[in-house]
């Protein structure tokens, strides 16, 4: 069966959905996602969503805080537009029914997180993510102009001379299928399933980045992989991720004695920037010879974290950790990926008719480290942009690509591949370990030249396994993920060992730190 759209959207976390939601007042849209529609990156995000909302705040240290924490290599044009929008993003999200937390005398709460001078992050409790997204999905749930197909993987885009007219699908039935549009947007996420320590969850495997790069996009910034400080560390449970915003609430990063260290690395010490909170950890965590350090916010009362951090109370307290009483066991984890797929500001990749935004772009408003709370800000901004230009692309701008996308249309395409027997659970999942092991040890937080140049060596026979069985194996949704994740730790090792310095959150002990300028007047 052959489906046709306006614009194919392949993500459902916030940037498909703030994309789905802007196009479907012209286009027929239609959503595929890998899970149900409510799993996405989004769903975890727990800190809040940064933008400048009241009067002790301004777009220009919004904008100074976000090239600060890039490490000075971030695009300052991207800066100033995401800084810029927020506000105007902010108020369709609370249009949607997105109720951020609110004080009964002064409106909304602003939080204050790591690497931000002022406390302007909007949440809903340690839950704003899944929040914003339940309040997107709703409306997309509702919208005509809107089909939804749950369960399906993106394989590879369909490309033809340097225009993309749609994408492969797999559906649940192991079926392949086509989707022609006159319009594909990325929104497919991030990558921490890269590593065998992450906050991800297991359906953040790189399917976009790894697709674009089958198809000869440009991509860009893939050895920035920001491994976020404070992951819940005990042994046998989840690395689920302790926000940053406690430590926007006052609480202190305690080494194992119990004595606090950030002062010691950052003037703003416990509220320094990602990428040198985890490296300061990870030295820590060396010179005590332990797996973990601490997180203390037990001058807070009970009652208080109940309110403010209900899923981090709760989750703790399963894990045997009640932090109005004691110290939450934390260690950096792999969470956020900085480069991607390179998009222009209208969220427009080198190939036409290709868009993309979220975790899957390089905007470059992150640089070489991501401020806190500018992702899920990121997302909607350029979705948004990145809508508005589709439009004008099919009504304006297509009607010279119609008669090649008719012909695809007519034609469709041939698959002649031969279905195999069914691949062995056990083996993907042992392979992927495999391979998550190795980039954690090879690409974590502290590289090195050799360590680099090993992964690359280790990595080879794991991508000639699985070639192997991508020709003799049905295809599944594991197998392809498998696929997609080898091609992008390939990609994340080459990158790292071709970046000459130090920067950001790619820190190498071979590699000279770069030293930039600080932001100017903006």
């Amino acid at each position: 069966m052959t489906l046709e759209t306006d614009v194919l959207v392949i993500g459902s976390g916030a940037a498909g959905l703030t994309f789905a939601l802007e196009a479907s007042r012209n286009l027929r849209v239609l959503l595929v996602t890998k899970n149900e529609i409510r799993e996405s990156n989004t769903r975890y995000a727990q800190g809040g969503i940064a933008a400048v909302l009241h009067l002790q705040d301004d777009y220009r240290q919004h904008i100074a805080d976000t090239l600060t924490a890039g490490a000075g290599i971030c695009d300052e044009e991207a800066v100033k537009v995401l800084v810029q929008e927020a506000p105007a993003r902010i108020r369709d999200l609370i249009r949607w029914g997105v109720e951020f937390d609110r004080d009964p005398e002064k409106g909304l709460r602003f939080a204050r997180e790591g690497g931000h001078s002022r406390s302007r992050i909007l949440h809903v409790g340690d839950l704003t993510g899944k929040a914003i997204e339940e309040a997107m999905v709703q409306r997309v749930l509702k919208s005509p102009a809107i089909e939804i197909h749950e369960r399906e993987m993106l394989v590879d885009l369909v490309v033809r001379d340097g225009h993309c007219y749609g994408a492969l699908l797999l559906g649940p039935e192991g079926i392949l299928k086509p989707v022609f549009s006159r319009a594909t947007f990325l929104a497919t996420g991030g990558a921490g399933q890269l590593f065998s320590r992450t906050t991800n969850p297991d359906i953040a495997t790189g399917d976009g980045v790894a697709v674009c790069h089958r198809a000869g996009a440009e991509l860009q910034g893939l050895e920035f992989f920001q491994f976020h400080p404070t992951a819940f560390a005990r042994h046998g449970a989840p690395a689920f991720l302790i926000s940053e915003a406690l430590r926007g609430e006052g609480a202190r990063l305690l080494d194992p004695r119990g004595i606090p260290f950030m002062e010691n690395y950052h003037s703003m010490g416990d509220l320094a920037p990602r990428d040198i909170v985890s490296r300061a950890i990870y030295d820590v965590m060396f010179r005590h010879e332990a797996d973990h350090v601490f997180l203390d916010i037990s001058h807070r009362s009970r009652a208080e974290l109940e309110r403010r951090f209900p899923f981090i109370h709760q989750s703790c307290a399963a894990h045997g950790i009640e932090i109005d009483r004691e110290p939450i066991p934390v260690s950096p984890a792999a969470h956020y990926t900085c480069g991607g797929v390179k998009t222009d500001i209208d969220g427009r990749t080198s190939i036409s008719g290709l868009y993309a935004s979220g975790e899957v772009a390089q905007t470059g408003v992150h640089g070489g480290n991501r401020l806190a709370s500018n992702s899920l800000l990121e997302s909607v901004v350029f979705a948004y942009r990145a809508a508005v230009h589709t439009d004008r692309l099919i009504h304006f701008l297509f009607k010279g690509r119609e008669k090649g996308f008719r012909q695809l249309l007519d034609r469709g395409i041939p698959w002649n591949r031969e279905e195999g027997v069914p691949p062995d659970a056990q083996e993907i999942g042992d392979l992927r370990q495999r391979l998550r092991d190795l980039m954690w040890r090879h690409a974590g937080v502290i590289r090195t030249d050799q360590g680099l140049h090993e992964g690359i060596g280790k990595l080879a026979p794991l991508e000639a396994r699985v070639q192997r069985l991508l020709q003799s194996c049905s295809w599944s949704i594991s197998l392809l993920e498998l696929r997609n994740l080898i091609i992008l730790g390939g990609l994340v090792l080459e990158a790292a060992l071709a970046q000459p310095h130090s920067v950001g959150c790619h820190f190498s002990q071979d590699r000279p730190p770069l030293v930039k300028p600080p932001p100017g007047p903006v």
